[in-house]
């Protein structure tokens, strides 16, 4: 018999939720539709009615992962009309993050951490490129391209281990010789 399609929200995002709470405090491995819908409170029927696998239970985890780290970043840049504007919104931002990253990073397979980065940051990549066009760069090449640039760019600058070691000024100071060096 086919499934019927499920529609979001109600248990379906319920089980999501609950799904990447413990696939960051747990692991993927260790994680098992079990416990997922112990802590739900739904029988193990109820999983495979919305979903066929944990691997596509998975799937929607991480895709809710980059759009809500999308829909934040975009909410933190809506009023960044300069550069400065930019990096002082940025800077508490990146923090925070990876403040939250931390909590999780023990439990996740690297190559699933490396996914996760390069995920957000090809999510965040149509963001960037809005707000170079918001802010009328002179160079000819595609803001598209420019984007990746910079999100690349800021990506290698802002995990570095000398970074790590600069005060929030001299942080400030580097992100916004970066973009000026890849925007002009």
């Amino acid at each position: 018999m086919a499934r019927k399609a499920v529609l979001e929200g109600g248990k379906r995002d319920e089980i999501i939720g609950t799904a990447m709470k413990l696939f960051f405090e747990h692991g993927y491995e260790a994680t098992s539709v079990r416990m997922i819908m112990n802590e739900v409170g739904g029988e193990i029927g109820m999983f495979y009615h919305y979903f066929k696998s944990k691997d596509m239970l998975f799937d929607c985890v991480v895709e809710r992962f980059f759009r809500n780290y999308r829909e934040r970043f975009e909410e933190m840049i809506s009023g960044c009309d300069t550069r400065e504007d930019f990096v002082r919104a940025f800077l508490p931002m990146y923090e925070k993050s990876m403040e939250e990253f931390g909590q999780i990073r023990g439990n996740v397979h690297w190559t699933v951490q490396l996914a996760l980065h390069d995920g957000t940051l090809q999510a965040l990549r149509p963001v960037i490129s809005g707000l170079i066009d918001k802010w009328k760069t002179a160079d000819s090449m595609p803001s598209d391209i420019l984007a990746g640039q910079l999100l690349y760019g800021l990506s290698a600058t802002i995990h570095s281990p000398e970074f790590e070691k600069m005060d929030e000024a001299e942080k400030k100071d580097t992100i916004l010789q970066f973009i000026g060096r890849i925007l002009g």
